[in-house]
């Protein structure tokens, strides 16, 4: 992003909010899938198992935003079983929508043969959209469980200055000008010393200029730090940071007022993370100038016990959640059930990954959200012609339907303690059973069960298929009336 960019980024009144994420071809996602904030931009908590696609969800996020500052390679993001390209779009509050830019590139391999390389496009963004992206995308970065564990591998001085500076404090925007980032700054620094080793006195300045800016920052942040620090441990421990060589960190921890020499001999797990994920938050609460403030948490508190997680979203309630849009991810049911009750519902939105496997071995598993009406869903992708994505919900509908029938009514169901436990084709029979006046309604449901309920089918796209899907949706429709009329 240029200079004249970056200083009228104040001026655009675009709102930062993320409206919804729509992502399709990308990791695991072969299918599409919508995520809605609700039309006020909330803050958003995932809940999935693992495997269910929660980072891959912030991953393509932060490939859009980033699409506006660098060309991106995206073979390695690439979904294996889809045939289509990589779909990243977003809707945001102030009705913009955005969708990744991308461009085949012709390169070079290793044996000098020409070869086509799918790439992100920021020139084909419009300015003020490549602006937004952009401006987000320099003050965004996703923190993760994985980079928080980081922190229990450090052993030296240098471990320390790798995680905390060449990680969280990287984009950092080097004043007055504010046109470089400190990860740029260090890299022109190594660049000049290979390039003009002899100019020693333009090296010994460049470096003294980053220390004292790496200074500024942990001085800056110091309060913030070790409040938050507090908070998350409800232990008196204090940290400083400085630097006075590049590549070493002194880093001085103080516990009940007492020097800790030996901080892996004495801070648990719990607390390491604390000061770890205090140091990101205060760094961004300082020195996030963006007028798009975007938080990505994902599955941070792996590491902390419970009684150490609710400090965190006191935190969040308190300095974040009115000024950033936050999205976390967490693996951990109750967690995820707990901050649903914790937080406030007119701030947060909250959703379920749900993954579903298949016996198609061109599409082993699809990806879907939890919703409150898989009908209504389904028949807005058929409508936009998505045949595997309308098949998928009008299957969970089924399901939901047949077991919340079964569970009300109290059918005898042998041999199974839970309705969960229980195959669907079981409970359908049972179902089929009690509902009076049905017979030629549930003979149509079973003509189109292979739609329903055998995903194998799902993503074969011949009109056949697509007239079945079609036909499900409608039989579907007339069964959900039907249940809803005699659970009443």
């Amino acid at each position: 992003m240029d200079k004249d960019n970056i200083r009228s980024i104040e001026e655009i009144k675009m709102s930062a909010g993320i409206k919804s994420l729509t992502v399709k071809g990308f990791k695991g996602f072969g299918n599409e899938i919508t995520i809605d904030f609700t039309n006020n931009g909330k803050n958003l908590v995932i809940y999935g198992e693992n495997g269910s696609g929660k980072t891959s969800i912030m991953e393509a996020l932060k490939v859009l935003l980033d699409s506006s500052v660098n060309k991106i390679e995206l073979k390695k993001y690439k979904n294996i079983f889809s045939t289509g390209g990589i779909e990243i779009r977003i809707k945001t509050t102030d009705r913009k929508n955005i969708t990744l830019k991308t461009g085949i590139e012709k390169r070079k391999d290793e044996r000098g043969k020409d070869v086509n390389i799918l790439v992100t496009s920021p020139e084909d963004y419009d300015s003020d959209v490549r602006m937004y992206l952009g401006a987000i995308s320099r003050f965004t970065t996703i923190l993760s469980y994985r980079k928080l564990m980081k922190i229990y591998d450090i052993k030296t001085d240098e471990d320390f200055y790798d995680f905390f500076v060449k990680n969280i404090m990287a984009y950092y925007l080097i004043p007055p000008r504010k046109e470089k980032t400190l990860i740029q700054e260090l890299e022109e620094l190594e660049k000049l010393k290979k390039e003009s080793p002899r100019a020693k006195k333009r090296i010994e300045e460049k470096e003294n200029a980053i220390k004292a800016e790496i200074n500024k920052i942990f001085s800056e942040i110091k309060d913030k730090w070790n409040e938050y620090i507090i908070t998350l441990t409800r232990d008196d421990i204090e940290v400083e940071c400085s630097i006075e060589k590049l590549g070493s960190l002194g880093f001085k921890i103080k516990w009940n007022g007492k020097d800790v020499r030996n901080i892996m001999n004495y801070l648990n797990e719990g607390r390491l993370n604390a000061v770890a994920l205090g140091l990101f938050l205060a760094y961004y609460k300082k020195f996030n100038t963006s007028p798009y403030k975007l938080l990505l948490l994902d599955d941070v508190v792996i590491g902390l016990d419970m009684s150490l997680r609710l400090p965190l979203l006191e935190i969040l309630q308190k300095d974040f959640e009115d000024e950033y849009q936050i999205i976390m991810t967490t693996f951990d049911e109750n967690w995820f059930n707990l901050m649903k009750n914790y937080l406030d519902g007119s701030k947060w939105e909250f959703k379920r990954l749900i993954i579903k496997f298949t016996d198609n071995n061109g599409f082993p598993f699809i990806i879907a959200i939890e919703s409150s009406d898989y009908l209504q869903k389904a028949k807005e992708y058929y409508k936009k012609g998505d045949i595997p994505a309308a098949a998928l919900y009008a299957r969970l509908e089924f399901e939901r339907l047949v077991t919340t029938y079964a569970e009300k009514k109290n059918l005898e169901i042998r041999f199974k303690r839970k309705i969960s436990e229980i195959p669907i084709d079981v409970i359908w029979t049972k179902v089929k059973q009690s509902l009076r006046r049905a017979k030629t309604l549930c003979r149509r449901v079973d003509i189109y069960k292979s739609i329903l309920l055998n995903p194998s089918v799902h993503y074969d796209q011949r009109p056949k298929y697509r007239n079945e899907v079609r036909y499900a949706i409608d039989h579907l429709s007339k069964l959900k009336e039907k249940i809803n009329k005699e659970l009443k």
